[in-house]
């Protein structure tokens, strides 16, 4: 018996997989005139920043193809395979690195740019030929008459950043791609270090780049440690208190120490990453990861796009956010972010959601709101949607890191209206994509 295109089908009993539904969880559903008509089960675990599981839901232990939630592991890669080369990425050009992105004129130029590094041409990408993720950007391409192209595929900005780490290094361009690369062979060395996790299973993803098998577990881990890995070993300047997280977040990540003046201090930038037990540290040193996590935070709509989720989430809450294929999401606070403890710890109460004070300000949390304790930033969130549907993904993860006391459920009330969760007949609300009773009560 054959699948799709004549695909040999798997048997359910023999093929690896991720878990089955019956150790899943339901975490949202869709309902239409008060009738719900589709149900979302999945898993999840949310870890504190030191990586200590705070909660789970289904089972997070077993293994997932992350899609492209390994992106900030693959660019991170990229990230260090430059390193001491004297060719580097700029900020906007990092973020198309790690990009899921909806293939703007503005995103293509920058994944334009990384070719333009790496002295190639669009047909080096080896992903496939695709249309803009994003409507208006397809529209304008057939009113001008073109095709697809790589460039527009989602994943181009990955492929360009690889390309350039492959040329920098002298290794093969033509076998970029296969599992026994150089580059991929580093991929695969970072993933294992940062989830602590011995991969479970490889495969190819739909750019066709290796993916490997992961827990939830792992994948939070590993996206907590790059979002709050320290770019310094140890600080050699102390934070001002006039400096505001998102100062110390961005100019830290920079190599350059805060100071209350506004202006960065030039500080010794120590990028190994195997001194943190010698500091006595759970938290990742690594210039390059700090730069990847700064670079994201500054420029959301590159690892988007302009009113998508991911973009949103970076853009007003400071929230590390990525999606990947088949329902699988990441999500992480940094020290932007606006978090409770931090209101109790000044006390100051949280507001309530009412869409006047404490709306959400771009790059910089909640308009009013206090930034993320320190010991909340790096909570980090991994979830998979069973049949593979994102559309509640993001409205889960974020409730997951409001109940794990990360974030506040003012600022995040404030963001739902514009996460896409009505549900329409006709031209008219009748309904909505809700969180699941386990999740909807404390």
């Amino acid at each position: 018996m054959s699948g799709a295109a004549g695909v040999p089908a798997a048997s359910s009993s023999s093929a690896a997989g991720t878990f089955a539904a019956s150790d899943a969880v339901e975490l949202a559903v869709v309902e239409r005139s008060g009738f719900v008509e589709s149900r979302h089960v999945g898993s999840a675990v949310v870890l504190s920043p030191g990586g200590d599981v705070l909660s789970t839901l289904g089972d997070p232990s077993a293994p997932i193809i992350p899609r492209s939630c390994l992106k900030p592991f693959q660019a991170l890669a990229v990230l260090r395979a430059l390193h001491g080369s004297g060719v580097s990425l700029d900020a906007v050009q990092t973020v198309l690195a790690t990009a899921s992105h909806a293939g703007t004129p503005e995103h293509v130029a920058v994944v334009q740019s990384i070719l333009d590094l790496a002295g190639l041409a669009p047909d080096a990408l080896q992903c496939p030929h695709d249309w803009p993720g994003s409507s208006a950007a397809r529209d304008g391409l057939v009113r001008s008459g073109l095709d697809r192209s790589p460039l527009y595929m989602n994943c181009s900005g990955k492929h360009a950043a690889m390309l350039l780490a492959c040329v920098v290094n002298d290794w093969p361009l033509d076998t970029y791609l296969e599992p026994s690369h150089p580059l991929q062979q580093r991929i695969l060395s970072t993933i294992e270090e940062l989830t602590g996790e011995a991969v479970a299973a490889s495969a190819v993803d739909g750019c066709g780049a290796p993916v490997y098998a992961v827990s939830l577990v792992g994948l939070a881990r590993g996206i907590g440690r790059i979002t709050s890995a320290l770019p310094l070993a140890p600080l050699l300047s102390p934070v001002d208190a006039a400096d505001t997280p998102v100062d110390v977040f961005v100019s830290a990540a920079s190599g350059r120490a805060p100071s209350g003046d506004g202006d960065g201090v030039d500080v010794d930038v120590d990028v190994a990453s195997d001194i943190t037990p010698a500091l006595g540290l759970d938290r990742l040193v690594s210039a390059e990861a700090a730069t990847l996590s700064a670079s994201v935070l500054a420029n959301g709509w590159a690892i988007d796009g302009p009113g998508r989720a991911n973009t949103l989430c970076i853009d007003e809450l400071a929230v590390f956010s990525k999606l990947g294929a088949e329902g699988v999401m990441v999500m992480s606070t940094t020290a932007a972010s606006p978090a409770p403890r931090a209101a109790a710890a000044s006390g100051r109460s949280e507001p309530h959601a009412t869409g006047d004070a404490g709306a959400p300000t771009p790059a910089h949390g909640t308009a009013g709101a206090p930034a993320a304790a320190p010991g909340t930033a790096g909570t980090a969130v991994a979830l998979k949607m069973l049949d593979g549907n994102l559309r509640a993904a993001t409205l889960v993860g974020l409730t997951l890191l409001v109940r794990a006391g990360a974030l506040t459920e003012a600022s995040v009330d404030a963001l739902l209206p514009r996460l896409d969760l009505t549900v329409y007949g006709g031209t008219a609300p009748v309904g909505a994509i809700r969180l699941a009773p386990a999740l909807s009560t404390p």
